[in-house]
This record gives C-alpha cells, structure tokens and sequence, in this order.
C-alpha cells in the first residue's frame, strides 16, 4: 500500500523528494474556478468577433485591356487584409461564392445575388473596379455599402499613372475607408506630404460636396416651409411599417366622402385612413406572392359609385392586373390576371383615362374601355414620343392655350414637355422620375437573360396634373428621387437623397413652384389628394422607403406614410 501523505495547500509549491519544485494538483473548487475562466476568456474572445464588422469583398471589375485578369482577386484581397488589420473588421471569405455574386450582380440576376448576400450574413459589402479614363491614365474606385437601411453607399476614388500602381493605390485606399467607414484613421505619423506632383494622393470622393449640401439644407428652410404662395401648415409621418411598399394612392372608394390611403405591397393591398392624428388601417386583402406589382389606380368607369382599383403586376415578363371593388365592407373581384399593364391618368379638370400597354419595353400605349366580356379592350393608340413607356408620362394642358401637351419622362430621367403636335418645347437639366421598381421579377431577370441588358426598363414615379393655385392652369408634381449609379455595374442603382417638387408652365418652360424638403431616403411614391372642407388647402401622401438600395434583399424592407398638407394664398 501506497503512504499516505498529507493534503498539500493549493497555494503552496512543495519540495519533491527527489528535488525540485512542483506545482501541487488543484483542488476541486480550483478545478472549477479553472474552467470557468477558460469558458469566460473564450466568451470574451467569441464577443469581440461578434463585434467585428463582416465584410464581404467581391472581385474587381478589371476594365483596361492586357494580362492583368490577376489584379481582379488580388486587388480585393490585398484591400481586405489591409481593413482587417486597421479596422479590425472580419474579412469574409467565401471561394466561388464570391464570383458567382459578382457575375450575378453585373448581369442582373438579383435573386442569385439575394441569396448568396443573405448566406453570408455580411454587414458590408465592398466592390471596386479598374479602368482607364481614356487619357492614357487610369483610375481605382472603391464602392463600400452597407446593410444599415437609408444609407447610400461611400465611393473612394484615386488616379494612377500607371498599371503598377494599382497595389500602392489600393493601399491608400484602404486607409481612405478605414478612416470614413470604421472610424479608424491613418496615425498621424503614417501621414507624409504629398509631393506637389503625386497624383497618388489626390483622393477623391463620390460626393465630395455631400456634406456642404447637408450642412446648407439644414441651415435653410426650403420649399413650402417658407412665407409664399404655398406654405406647410402641419404634417404627419406615420410609424416605420415592416413591409416593402411598391406603391401608393388615395381615392373615395366607395363615395361616402372619406379619402382612403391605398398602400400595395408586395403582397397585399392596405387601405389606411387619417383619423384621430394617425394614420390607422381599416382594411386589407392579400395578393399573390409571385407577381412583381407596379402600381394602384382608381377610377369610377362603371359608374356605380365605386372606384375601380387596377393593380398592375408582371408575372415573369407577363402582364397580370387585377380589377377590384371595395364598398367600404367587403372587396369584389372584378378581374384577375389580365395580360394588359393598366393604370388610370388624371388629366387635370378632365375626365380620367385608362391606358394599357402590353409588353415591358416602349411599345404602343391605348386608349382602353372596361368591357362586360373580356375585361378590357383598346380603344385608340396615343401618339407618344418614341421610347416611352405606360408610366412615363401625362398629358393635360399646362400651358393655358386649350391644347394637350405631353409631359414625359425619358430613360434618361430627364422630363420633358411636347405639344399636340409632337414637338419638344422643354427639356429639364434635372433628373425627375426615378425609382428603384421596374417591369418583371426578380426571377424573370436570371430565366430571360434580360438582367443582361443594361437598358433594364424602370417605371417612373407618378406625374401628378392638378391646378394647385386656384389659376384655372394646370402644374405638373413630379419626384425627385436623386439617383445614383454604378458605371461597372450597369444594373446597380441607389438614391441619395429624395424630394417632390411642382412645376408651372412660364415663358416656355416648367418653372418649379416649391419644393419639399429633401429627405435623405427613397421616395416609392406620393399622390394629392384635396383636404377635406378647405378649398384653400391641399395634402400630397407619400411613402418613404429606405434609400432605394439595389441591396433591399439584404435586410428586412420597412417603409413610413407620410402627409404633408399644404396651404395655398390664390390670387398672389
């Protein structure tokens, strides 16, 4: 049998017989505190990496002519190893995964691009692209977005003389996002004068006035803020909805005097009202799924007392409108899945009008008449501007001389005004129109093939004709969501900043009359609709979205309703 021995002290180092110190066996309790450190040092460490920012690198778009395909994985990974040491962010990698992305992107497979954005859980995504300004020169961009909804990508630019330079370039760049994104600066002692001829360091970013513009819009009261004819008298925003909006309008659905809010969805339709200071639901009716939906007009053609509600939607490249009814009770189906894109056009004191299109891309727009047997029929093709589109357009008279004019918007977003005749009087300097929504689904892009094809048709934001000041004249209301783009990516757009602003026709041109305020989001889209027991005033509705990303797959959509009631002085 062994000798026994006497317990030793956990906190004592004992004498071996043999010579030596050792450190005694722990304890139980010891053993316990042992392992308890280890798991918490092990949170500790599991903690900090869930506070890293996951960043997801995307090939370079290698744009310049030579054996230089290298540079298209090189340039994102020596970038990602410079941001994991000086951000101390998580370089995600994913092989294969990130190229297909990256085909998918550029080719507008967006349900592809989803749902590998969503397996990676990334918080950032980075994309960038070499190319050649066509002055013997070329030049390195970086486009850094993220997941945080209403926030528009930042885009880091720098020139290099030569081809070499790209991997010192990338490195300046690194630093350029380290500081503006993570807020981890160059020290200063890594910062050196810049020769007065090193190109290498003329940083440029995409919007190097962004934050002058910032800083004189809210140091001013724009728009209908200020003393004049048209002045904001009260406003109301509504709370953040969970929901992808796809577009909005306001009508008396069953004549009983009360305006409804119509919100369609990408998979129902929401009817709200304006009661007791808020903007509360009253009813709703779901939709399928599958259909990309585009627009809700109404209008009373069948004279019954009800407005006919046209929901146009694309299955595929397909067109499928639903016709509904809504008696302030109960909803009745009028039609479904008609192969026409329908929408209702208020011309101003005229009579609304029903136009329908066929196909997604410009084609012939008609003239159409609700029929008993089939739905709807054409009645007449309008004579339009070449390339225009079902929703690209108004006509009313706006000038005051009796005659239609047609107020369009090209695929260019710039707006123009035509007589009857077809002649352009006007074309705008600004953009108007523009929206993140276009013909087909996400789907239909990676069957057809068309997501290759850079001319991806959009629809516009609504051109409202009212005569808003009481003159006898109609003004053209029109969206200003400020679009942005990708020149690698000829089907990535996104939004920086959006506003509504009415025109009036003087000395042979749209001259705007006020402007609201620019909101840093998305506008999907907006309607007038006459306050109640004021002639004096009118509210424009709105739904504002959150930035209008090309990445709104990334997270959780959510949009807000928004109305702005406007009082106007006639006879200034």
């Amino acid at each position: 049998m062994s000798p026994t021995h006497p317990r030793p002290s956990a906190h004592a180092l004992i004498l071996h017989k043999n010579g030596g110190w050792h450190l005694p066996f722990l304890t139980h309790q010891w053993l316990i505190w042992f392992w308890l450190s280890l798991l918490v040092c092990a949170s500790w460490s599991s903690a900090a990496e869930s506070d890293k920012a996951r960043v997801l690198f995307l090939p370079f778009s290698i744009e310049i002519a030579g054996p230089y395909e290298h540079l298209q994985n090189g340039l994102p990974s020596v970038l990602a190893s410079r941001l994991a040491s000086r951000a101390n962010i998580i370089a995600i990698s994913r092989t294969g995964a990130d190229d297909q992305m990256a085909k998918a992107l550029q080719a507008g497979e967006y349900m592809v691009f989803s749902n590998l954005l969503r397996q990676s859980e990334a918080d950032y995504l980075i994309l960038g692209a070499l190319q050649s300004t066509g002055a013997g020169t070329f030049e390195l961009s970086s486009y850094v977005f993220t997941s945080t909804p209403g926030e528009p990508p930042e885009k880091f630019t720098l020139p290099l003389v030569t081809v070499d330079e790209a991997l010192t370039t990338i490195d300046h760049i690194a630093w350029e996002i380290s500081g503006a994104v993570f807020a981890m600066p160059r020290p200063e002692s890594l910062i050196t004068a810049p020769d007065s001829g090193d190109d290498m360091l003329a940083f440029q970013s995409a919007h190097p006035e962004r934050a002058y513009r910032q800083e004189q819009l809210g140091s001013r009261t724009p728009g209908l803020e200020i003393e004049g004819q048209f002045t904001l008298v009260s406003s109301l925003r509504g709370r953040k909805m969970p929901l992808q909006v796809m577009d909005i309008n306001t009508s008396d659905l069953n004549g009983d005097g009360q305006v409804e809010i119509l919100l369609l969805t990408t998979n129902a339709l929401l009817l709200y009202r304006e009661m007791e200071g808020q903007f509360q639901k009253i009813d709703e009716i779901d939709l399928p799924g599958y259909l990309r939906y585009l627009s809700v007009t109404t209008a009373d053609f069948n004279e019954n007392g009800m407005a006919e509600i046209f929901i146009a939607g694309s299955n595929n490249d397909i067109p499928a409108t639903t016709i509904l009814e809504w008696n302030g009770q109960n909803w009745r189906t009028l039609w479904t899945n008609l192969t026409w894109y329908l929408r209702v056009m208020d011309v101003g004191t005229a009579p609304p009008i029903l136009l329908g299109q066929k196909t997604p891309s410009a084609g012939s727009v008609y003239e159409m008449q609700l029929d008993p047997s089939q739905g709807v029929r054409p009645l007449r093709e309008l004579a339009l501007p070449r390339g225009i589109n079902l929703y690209d357009f108004a006509q009313a008279d706006i000038t005051g001389d009796g005659s239609i004019e047609t107020i369009a918007i090209g695929a260019d977003n710039r707006m123009r005004v035509y007589n009857a005749a077809g002649t352009l009087l006007w074309t705008s300097s600004d953009i108007h129109g523009a929206s993140s929504n276009f013909f087909g689904t996400l789907s239909s892009t990676a069957q057809t093939g068309r997501g290759t094809d850079p001319e991806t048709v959009y629809i516009k934001t609504r051109i409202v004709i009212q005569d808003l000041d009481g003159d006898g004249i109609n003004e053209v209301l029109v969206g200003r969501n400020r679009l942005e783009t990708v020149p690698f990516m000829p089907n990535l757009r996104y939004f920086d900043g959006a506003s509504i602003a009415a025109h009036k026709w003087e000395e042979g041109r749209l001259v705007p009359l006020w402007e609201t305020r620019r909101t840093p989001g998305y506008i999907v889209n907006y309607q007038l609709s006459p306050a109640q027991e004021d002639t004096n005033r009118f509210e424009l509705v709105l739904v504002e979205g959150e930035g209008g990303s090309p990445f709104f797959f990334w997270r959780s959509p959510s949009s807000m309703l928004a109305r702005l009631t406007v009082e106007v002085q006639k006879n200034l």
